[in-house]
């Protein structure tokens, strides 16, 4: 094209990269007519659009001139024809006979038949057209006998949701159909009441990611995917199965849909905040899949008189949420009882230490957790270990409310006392009240155990940086034929890890930064041997597994379970509990 013809609203591509028109007019101190134009990808634009009080787009913006030729659009059938039918059958049938290479005449075996597969349409099952600038659809779609079953339609230059209506009423063995970073107008009015058209009840996969489109079209203003545009263009699709609405800037559902088929539901990255924002989903009788992914979401909790409760899902998806603490799961039981499959990487709760365990053992249908089956001993493990945290909570309980507050955060106690029975448990107000709050009750015994050979390497290293090196004293001379050397000390449990290795390096004269600290605790693991347990290395030398203690009950290997004291400002209190601990150093 020679020059772009544009009108505030339309949609544009220069070079691949999608548009839309937000000004069109002269700007201050130049000549001439410009186009303000906001970029679908915001990084592309240099600014935001404003030039002398003239502005193109909130976000990343260009001003463009109109003689600057824009990609040409095309229609549907246009962009399939160029993708996949390039070649005519008049050029097939010209060559068909005979080839020349190298001045040879050759007999062609096979060409023709590959090129008039890929000529015939008819043929076509799956078609991508994305980014394939196309704007409209034809009229005699219909009539091309097209047998395509998935069409990704993503990111072309559709203006109005009605292409797609038309898209559904032409194609009609389409079951899959991709319409992601689009950008058009409002639709006007319902789809159901339009009589033009479907239901469509062959389509069963529907992806809406990344949508866009102007409220008024002729000033340029523009509008987040209202859910009522959604709910009314999904509604015609009776058989949908999948639906995926990601990117959208969802923030709160008002009304259900209408398709009760759907099983799996995408809600990812968008600014949903509270299970309750989408209370109104739990009318979906069939869905089985949910992913909240991304989302901002810090509560699954909801009020009473909503009741937020999915019958039948399954698979939950909260990856990269902002759920703050494990009591945040606690509504999981109530909100979907059915659940067996649950992602929680990249959230807060994963810095808890042992988080998976704590989550297995609070919810009680969950089979695999972040990919990984969970095995019966597994589950037992967790259970035990869960129970002999909350032990711990109650026996530090100082009066009746803490323990029902204790009791009210942990609710599969009286549960998980029935399947293991009630562990014993010794109150400090009953114990040791006393001395609860003196400085001694709230000392932990440190037995801190480093290889020799590490020792020395350490000290040999602090050396050359910086010529300090430890003095050896008397009981690391008595224990010279020991493979480790062992220094105890009663340190607070309230200071924090940046202090607790600056205690070893006084210990044993070396860089306090240089060490890793692991507490061993007094749990067990089974070792996994190819049946999904606990994954344990074996990989070391006899001298290195000194400090990794193995059992063998009843022909399963367990191991100590280990715990790395992170860097950081956390009292060691977070991580280490008891009066006495047992860290190992490591050197890096």
């Amino acid at each position: 094209m020679s020059g772009t013809q544009a009108r505030i609203g339309g949609r544009l591509s220069f070079g691949g990269a999608l548009c839309t028109v937000r000004y069109v007019g002269p700007v201050e101190s130049t000549r001439g007519d410009w186009l303000g134009v906001e970029w679908d990808e915001p990084s592309r634009g240099k600014h935001d659009g404003c030039h002398k009080g003239v502005s193109a787009s909130p976000t990343a913006a260009s001003f463009i001139r109109p003689s600057r030729p824009s990609d040409p659009p095309v229609s549907l059938l246009e962009a399939l024809k160029n993708k996949y039918a390039s070649t005519s059958a008049q050029d097939i049938a010209a060559t068909a006979n005979e080839i020349h290479i190298s001045g040879k005449t050759v007999e062609e075996v096979g060409f023709e038949k590959i090129r008039r597969q890929l000529a015939e349409l008819q043929e076509l099952r799956v078609v991508v057209l994305d980014g394939a600038c196309i704007a409209t659809v034809d009229s005699n779609l219909d009539q091309q006998n097209l047998k395509i079953i998935e069409l990704d339609l993503s990111r072309n230059l559709f203006e109005h949701w009605y292409e797609f209506i038309v898209v559904c009423n032409s194609l009609h063995s389409l079951q899959s159909l991709r319409l992601d970073g689009n950008t058009f107008s409002q639709p006007q009015g319902p789809f159901e009441n339009d009589e033009s058209h479907g239901p469509y009840g062959r389509l069963k996969d529907l992806s809406l990611n990344n949508l866009g489109f102007l409220q008024e079209s002729t000033t340029g203003k523009t509008g987040n995917l209202s859910w009522e545009s959604i709910r009314n263009f999904t509604a015609i699709f009776p058989s949908l199965t999948t639906l995926s609405l990601a990117s959208n800037n969802l923030t709160d559902i008002m009304l259900p849909l209408n398709t009760m088929l759907l099983a799996k539901l995408d809600l990812s990255s968008n600014a949903i905040t509270a299970l309750e924002h989408i209370c109104p989903l739990t009318a979906l009788p069939n869905l089985q899949t949910l992913s909240l992914r991304a989302n901002p979401l810090t509560s699954l909790s909801s009020s009473p008189d909503k009741g937020t409760i999915f019958p039948k899902l399954k698979h939950l998806d909260l990856t990269s949420t902002l759920l703050p603490t494990l009591s945040s799961l606690n509504p999981i039981p109530t909100s979907f009882p059915q659940l067996t499959s649950l992602l929680t990487n990249h959230t807060p709760l994963t810095t808890y230490p042992s988080a998976s365990l704590h989550t297995i053992a609070r919810l009680a249908t969950l089979t695999d957790l972040n990919y990984s089956h969970i095995t019966p001993p597994e589950r037992q493990n967790a259970e035990l270990y869960y129970l002999s945290q909350i032990s711990k909570q109650l026996a530090a309980a100082t009066d009746d409310a803490e323990e029902r507050q204790v009791l009210k955060e942990h609710p599969r106690w009286k549960q998980l006392c029935n399947l293991h029975g009630e562990p014993t448990i010794t109150r400090t107000k009953d114990a040791a009240t006393p001395g609860a709050g003196t400085l001694a009750a709230r000392m932990t015994e440190f037995i801190f155990r480093i290889r020799k050979q590490d020792l020395y390497a350490a000290r040999q290293h602090a050396q050359s940086i910086d010529g300090h090196s430890g003095a050896t004293t008397a009981q690391e001379d008595s224990s010279a034929d020991a493979l480790v050397v062992e220094k105890r000390k009663l340190i607070p449990r309230t200071v924090d890890v940046y202090r607790l290795k600056g205690i070893v390096g006084q210990l044993f004269g070396i860089r306090p930064l240089s060490v890793k600290l692991v507490w061993e605790t007094e749990e067990w693991d089974p070792v996994g041997e190819g049946d999904g347990g606990w994954s344990v290395s074996e990989d070391g030398s006899d001298e290195e597994r000194v400090e990794r203690k193995e059992e063998r009950r009843e022909g399963v290997s367990w191991v100590r379970r280990e715990m790395e004291l992170v860097d950081g400002t956390r009292e060691v209190g977070f991580f280490v509990e008891g009066k006495v601990a047992r860290v190992r150093v490591e050197v890096r």
